[in-house]
């Protein structure tokens, strides 16, 4: 193909991915309607979504929102489905940053359906040569110009909104997030403080990247907040701290490689100058590199056990969410006899841990290990 076919090409798969992402929104929408999640026995339609497409819940929330605001946006919903080739036309991702500019709107605002109307047909048009994070920029021009509510109420809805995002990468962690007015100005005067260049040794120029001196400046506050050991709040008993799996003889004769809770490795050498600035919590383990037992029944997990079901399942053991934010769940009941031991526990973040006592997923052990069913309709339908 030359490059003129290859564009005409790509010009025709955007058409048809807008096409079925749109038609997708709709199914949504409907599905949400019908309530068949609940007779099915999903939470909701989120849940049944993400489960069952293996999709993020938040990715599935976001379409959800809005494939059901959709409908009071005319015009945005006809350039969507638009084949002509004279009428405007969105894809998906604009048409979210337009109908997400047009429903931040408080109806406090008291601002006339003609005037938003107006605004709608103004960001259509504007999407003709706008990509979604400029839609968003101008989005927010025209809120600040129809609200006239005043800063305080906006300050309080910039709050409401703070988030912070982490996702686990292949050597690390990404993540990112908002912060409003004071807080957002807090982090930015600690990061440029922190991230100011400096001559080496020899009077060159600093050699790293404005990122990189930025992730510099962020590791140097966080390890000042985990040096004063009360910057930060226990979890299960146990202080923030970084727990590290290593063989005892690879540890002292500087070989292999350690495993961070997060599932990341780090080299021996790495794990050695990290030791010689924090305690070694031993940790006995079992043939199949399962954590022993590390207490008797006790009703509630002690510190020893939590700490071993950290190491074992890093995290949820459904969602992978971190350790920080999971409840240690009896796979069978205290009240039933079941015993808090390492054996019948395993880690669950609140909304699965939710799932598993309303009997969507099973957890069994297998090899010292938990291992999680799935519910019934998160499964599609075998072929005849």
């Amino acid at each position: 193909m030359t490059g003129s076919e290859l564009l005409s090409a790509l010009d025709a798969a955007q058409t048809e991915i807008t096409r079925l992402q749109t038609y997708r929104l709709q199914l949504l929408a409907a599905l949400d309607t019908n309530g068949h999640a609940a007779e099915i026995g999903a939470r909701d339609t989120i849940q049944l979504i993400s489960v069952r497409h293996r999709l993020d819940p938040t990715e599935v929330r976001r379409d959800l929102r809005l494939a059901t605001a959709l409908p009071k946006y005319s015009e945005v919903q006809a350039a969507l489905s638009t084949t002509e080739p004279s009428s405007p036309a969105l894809h998906v991702a604009q048409a979210e940053s337009i109908v997400t500019t047009l429903e931040r709107i408080p109806a406090a605002a008291k601002v006339p359906v003609e005037t938003l109307q107006v605004a709608e047909h103004e960001l259509v048009k504007a999407a003709q040569t706008l990509a979604p994070a400029d839609l968003r920029k101008l989005g927010k021009h025209l809120r600040d110009t129809l609200d006239t509510d005043g800063p305080e109420p906006a300050e309080a809805r910039a709050l409401a909104a703070e988030t912070l995002w982490l996702r686990r990468g292949e050597l690390g962690v990404e993540f990112g997030g908002y912060l409003a007015g004071d807080n957002a100005e807090l982090f930015h005067t600690l990061i440029f403080a922190g991230a100011k260049p400096h001559q080496t040794p020899d009077g060159a120029r600093d050699p790293r990247s404005r990122g990189k001196r930025q992730a510099d400046a962020l590791t140097a506050i966080l390890t000042t907040a985990a040096a004063t050991g009360t910057a930060a709040p226990a979890h299960g008993h146990i202080k923030p701290h970084i727990t590290v799996t290593i063989a005892l003889n690879d540890l002292t004769a500087g070989t292999g490689t350690g495993t961070l809770a997060s599932g990341t490795t780090l080299s021996t050498s790495t794990i050695r100058r990290l030791a010689c600035d924090a305690g070694i919590i031993p940790m006995v383990l079992g043939s199949n590199s399962e954590p022993l037992d590390v207490g008797t029944e006790h009703r509630f997990v002690t510190p020893a056990i939590r700490q071993t079901l950290n190491t074992r399942d890093k995290g949820c053991v459904i969602c992978q969410a971190p350790t920080a934010i999971c409840d240690a769940h009896h796979l069978t009941h205290w009240a039933d006899g079941g015993p808090t031991t390492v054996t019948n526990l395993a880690l669950l973040c609140k909304a699965h841990h939710i799932d598993v006592h309303q009997g969507h997923w099973t957890i069994t052990m297998h090899q010292g290990h938990p291992q999680p069913t799935r519910p019934t309709w998160a499964d599609k339908p075998k072929p005849p």
